[in-house]
Formats: structure tokens, sequence, C-alpha cells
């Protein structure tokens, strides 16, 4: 009998906002540092807004061509609709097929802001993996809440992989943003297990310690994350406002790789 997807844990309640590391993006040895101490980094408004919020409109675009915003709403506020939430298979997997072939959407995975950062970091070339992934997170959908999680489950090859996630526009708690386990990722590869959620596999973490933080994300914010660190979304409170969010990963060149990782995300 196959295991069934659940819910590994009720909520997320952060215990305190990210500790800001604009001050650090000139020094290298610093934030090396602070990644093998706390496993992430929090960018505040580092990224070009202008080209992020066109994605925001590639993407509300499919979505308004779906049904799935709100007639006569302002096609940048995200609005839902209100119709019964999608069938994965049926309705989601048809537009984001159309979605992960966004120009501007792939493009913005090569920003020069974000590898410069990560030329920074490994001191060496860049290489960004092709596939870009985007989540699309429903108001109250509480039944599909990404569990607790780490991206090398899914990643593989070199652990020295990491994920940046970044919202498309604001992103206060209520919407939904994204909670990182601070120092999880010392505790190194962690046994997963079906869950709910975008992957569908997540841990426990009645026996994890550390501190969950989260902070008001606003447009241009960036999360940086080892692929061993812990981390969860939270639930989308809002009565009616879809949540848009980008997940883009990036390693040294030469280092290993999972051939999945070089195929577009889906296959």
């Amino acid at each position: 009998m196959s295991a069934v997807a659940e819910r590994l844990t009720y909520r997320i309640t952060p215990d305190a906002g990210f500790l800001e590391s604009n001050d650090a993006l000139n020094n290298a040895d610093e934030l090396r540092g602070r990644l093998r101490q706390d496993g992430y980094l929090f960018l505040r408004g580092i990224l070009n807004t202008d080209k992020l919020l066109q994605v925001r409109r590639d993407i509300l675009e499919l979505c308004r061509e779906h049904g799935w915003l709100k007639e006569g709403s302002e096609l940048m506020d995200g609005i839902y609709s209100g119709i019964p939430f999608p069938d994965y298979t049926r309705e989601y997997i048809p537009l984001y097929r159309k979605l992960i072939k966004l120009e501007s959407f792939n493009a913005f995975s090569l920003s020069p802001e974000i590898i410069g950062v990560f030329e920074t970091i490994f001191g060496c070339e860049v290489l960004a993996h092709p596939r870009n992934i985007s989540r699309i997170t429903f108001p109250r959908h509480y039944a599909f809440t990404t569990q607790p999680h780490q991206d090398f489950h899914y990643i593989r090859g070199t652990p020295e992989t990491y994920t940046t996630w970044m919202p498309i526009g604001d992103c206060p708690r209520e919407l939904g943003g994204l909670a990182v386990l601070e120092g999880s990722h010392r505790a190194g590869y962690l046994k997963h297990e079906p869950a709910i959620g975008a992957g569908g596999n997540g841990i426990r973490i009645e026996n994890l310690s550390g501190t969950w933080r989260c902070s008001d994300y606003r447009a241009g914010d960036m999360l940086i994350m080892h692929s061993y660190c812990v981390h969860a979304a939270l639930d989308n409170h809002t009565p009616d406002r879809l949540r848009l969010s980008l997940d883009y990963r990036y390693q040294r060149k030469g280092d290993e790789i999972d051939p999945s990782s070089l195929k577009p995300h889906g296959g």
C-alpha cells in the first residue's frame, strides 16, 4: 500500500524576522560565513522590480485567460475569481506548461543582480539551473500548503546548490510567504515522506531545533537557501488574493549536477 500524502505540521508560526544581509553584499567572506551559520541569506530590494513586475503581469495574464481572476478587477492585484480551486492535472498543469515557457520568467533567472550575488559567494563561474519554477498559491487553499522540506530531496547533485525564493510582488505574511528554520542545514539530509503541497514530500519537525524566521516580503526582496535548509510555506490567509513566487537554483559551474536539473520543471 502506498503512503498517503498528509499535512505533517499544522501551522508554521515564525519566531522572528529574517536577518538582513545587504550590509555584506561586497564581502564574500561574510556572506559565506552567514550561509554556513544560518543556512540562508535575506536581501532587501536588490532585484529589478520593473522586470519582476513584468513577470507578474505575464503570469496573471495567463491566470485571467484561464478564469482564475475576478472579472473587472485590476490585473496586477491578482484577485482570485472564487471559482472552485483548479484541479491539478486537468486545470493547473495546462496553465503551468504555458508559464514555464514565458520569456520574462526564464530571463529573470539570469538577472545580473542575482548572478552577481552568486559570483561573490562562489568566487567562480555560476551555473544557473534551467529548471526554473514558479508557484501560484490560492487563498485559503490550506490543503495544498507546502510542508517543511529540503530542496536537496528534489535537486540532488551537489549539496552546495542554492535556491533563491522571491515573491512576484509584495508578500506580507498573511499572503503566505516562505519561512526558514535557521541553522537546520547543519543537520544534513533528512528523511522525507509523502506530504501535501508542491513537491509532494516533507519532513517531520518535532525533533528539530532552531528559530523559524520569516518577514513581510516586498517586491525586489530575495531569499537564498542552502539545499539542506529546512523551509516551508505559510498559509495564504487572504480572502481573495493569489500569491505568486519564483524559485531559481544556482551552483558552482563544474560541480556535480543531477540531469533532471538541466530539464524544464516537470520534464
